[in-house]
């Protein structure tokens, strides 16, 4: 509430703008110049020199007749850069002159007055002209502020900062320095969670009020989004010492605590750092490095940022670009890596890889579009027609009675989550007149571990149809008794990563050893990705391990070179047989 004293304030403030107007008294006549300016000189700043109204900063033009056609395209151009902010122009007139055709002049003018003139009359129309003007202005300075600051915390708005650091780097490129942009981002997703827009308004006016504290004179701080700032720092005052400085210290405020209602909410806030020129040429560029440097795992550093980042982030635009085009083109092929039985030495089963083939015939490496088709939610398209590519696959093989008893492929946490995931699995093996036993899932251990309980259900509901669920790259993370019990899995596959030292890590060895150990309590298989060498099969069928599978045996093939593999690999083994049978 205002009381009335504020209010009477407020009155006086008003009335003081209006008499210090500055007025323009654009008069050809001398005699009717020399009467206005003497009746408004006591309040007014006059101006009398319309020639230069472009270089004159008036809220009220008075003018008439033979100046406005003089000057007319000029206070034209005047009002509309002003626009939609009111100028307003007061046209003085002999009486005789309103029967002359005024309506070239009416888009110029707010007001008439005729003389000789009514000072009281003529006042009170020079008032309210310009309590039109001051209102309008303020009008546009409240719509301004609105548009440019953020509604919770009073700071400046994005708009602002582009406009500021615009004008920073403009300064910064004169003086031949650098511009060091940070952009800090704190985690607020919990306190919205728990405590909804209220809780999320508290913490975004406590987390500025604390960056604000760490400021100096020469560093500006503006809100970008819901939970990011950006904070410009002056470059002729700056530099990175500063800046790191500044970075700890944000570290430092935000690690405290906050108050939401009656609960302390410890929050987290990462920071990135680009610099102008290093990292970007132009204002926008220069903050979205900033913001692209920011890493949400380190929030105890800042991150700078680096050209690795942007070549990084425009491969991901263009590398998901096309996967979704690969999808529609049918752009994928399924490649098999064999696995061997080391007991009987024969090929009983397979893994299914899926490989990317560009319009101009190069591969790309899994390595490049799994992960992003996995971000991007494309993995769970791409593994559907790896599955049902796989299905087909093994129809064809007992066509022609190939040995090969098991199609293994990899699926993830997004393909389980499909609500229609089992039904698919049984469709596709339908189809294909496919026995469940004939497919095997792979499924990072990960996945087990964080899946929801409906996960497990679907893959347990799978597991009792017969079909296989392996583990795979065992052994690199949530290895443990508690969940091997609960889990519907029935192969281990270790990880090649302790395959690679097992010939020269005792810790490798110990790990492998304790994972065929569990495999046995549990009555599971296990399958050794990755062998390369003789010694490390021969190693690894001494420990007890059931499949092998790696390039020393054979890479991935499409599906006629590993039938022509298959082939030679039989003829070899019948060849062997015979001599043992001759011998």
């Amino acid at each position: 509430m205002v009381n009335p004293e504020q209010k009477a304030e407020r009155k006086d403030d008003g009335f003081q703008r209006i008499q210090g107007a500055n007025v323009l008294l654009a008069i050809h006549n001398p005699n009717n110049l020399a009467l206005l300016r003497e009746q408004l000189s006591s309040d007014f700043q006059i101006y009398e020199n319309p020639s230069d109204i472009d270089n004159i900063e008036f809220d009220l033009a008075i003018i008439d007749i033979p100046s406005l056609e003089q000057c007319k395209d000029a206070l034209q151009h005047k009002k509309i850069r002003c626009e939609p902010t009111l100028l307003p122009v007061m046209l003085m007139l002999p009486k005789r002159d309103l029967r002359h055709n005024l309506r070239p002049y009416l888009a110029l003018i707010e007001e008439f007055i005729t003389m000789p003139v009514d000072k009281v009359e003529f006042m009170e129309r020079v008032v309210m002209l310009l309590r039109a003007r001051f209102l309008a202005v303020d009008q546009r300075d409240k719509l301004y502020y609105l548009a440019t600051h953020d509604r919770v915390t009073g700071l400046a708005n994005e708009q602002r900062c582009l406009e500021h650091v615009t004008d920073t780097i403009l300064a910064a490129s004169v003086l031949n320095k650098t511009v060091y942009v940070i952009v800090f981002s704190i985690n607020l997703e919990q306190v919205f969670k728990s405590f909804g827009h209220s809780g999320l308004e508290q913490s975004a006016v406590i987390c500025s009020q604390r960056a604000l504290n760490t400021l100096t004179e020469h560093d500006k701080l503006f809100r970008l989004t819901t939970d990011t700032w950006c904070l410009v720092t002056d470059p002729s005052h700056n530099n990175l010492t500063h800046t790191l400085s500044v970075c700890q210290q944000l570290v430092n405020a935000m690690s405290e605590p906050v108050h939401i209602e009656h609960d302390l909410i410890h929050l987290d806030t990462a920071i990135g750092v680009s610099r102008y020129p290093d990292d970007a040429v132009n204002t926008r560029q220069v903050l979205d490095a900033a913001i692209n440097a920011i890493d949400p795992t380190q929030t105890s550093v800042p991150n700078f940022y680096s050209k690795g980042l942007q070549k990084d982030a425009l491969r991901y635009i263009r590398t998901e670009t096309l996967l979704r085009q690969a999808i529609g083109k049918e752009q994928f092929e399924l490649w098999y890596q064999p696995q061997i039985d080391f007991a009987s030495g024969e090929v009983k089963s397979v893994e299914a890889l899926v490989r990317w083939r560009l319009p101009d015939g190069n591969l790309v490496s899994p390595g490049d579009f799994i992960p992003i088709a996995e971000k991007t939610g494309l993995i769970t398209q791409i593994d559907r027609w790896v599955i049902m590519e796989a299905c087909e696959t093994m129809a064809r093989w007992k066509e022609l009675a190939l040995s090969i008893e098991r199609v293994a492929v990899n699926v993830t946490a997004c393909d389980v989550e499909e609500d229609d995931f089992v039904s698919f699995i049984d469709e596709v093996l339908k189809r294909n007149h496919i026995p469940p036993p004939n497919l095997e899932l792979e499924i990072t251990e990960g996945v087990f571990f964080h899946s929801r309980s409906q996960n497990l259900e679907k893959l347990s509901h799978l597991r009792k149809r017969g079909i296989s669920i392996a583990v795979d790259d065992f052994g690199t993370g949530y290895s443990s008794l508690s969940y091997l019990h609960t889990l519907p899995i029935s192969t281990l596959k270790i990880d090649r990563s302790f395959i690679n030292s097992i010939l020269t890590s005792e810790n490798d060895v110990a790990i492998t050893e304790s994972i065929l150990w569990l495999a046995k309590t549990f009555k599971l298989q296990t399958v050794a990705e990755g062998i390369e060498t003789v010694e490390q099969a021969g190693y690894l069928k001494k420990l007890g391990v059931d499949i092998a599978q790696g390039f020393y045996y054979a890479k991935p093939m499409p599906e006629a070179q590993f039938l022509a593999w298959l082939a030679t690999q039989q003829n070899a083994e019948r060849v062997e047989q015979r001599q043992s049978e001759i011998s």
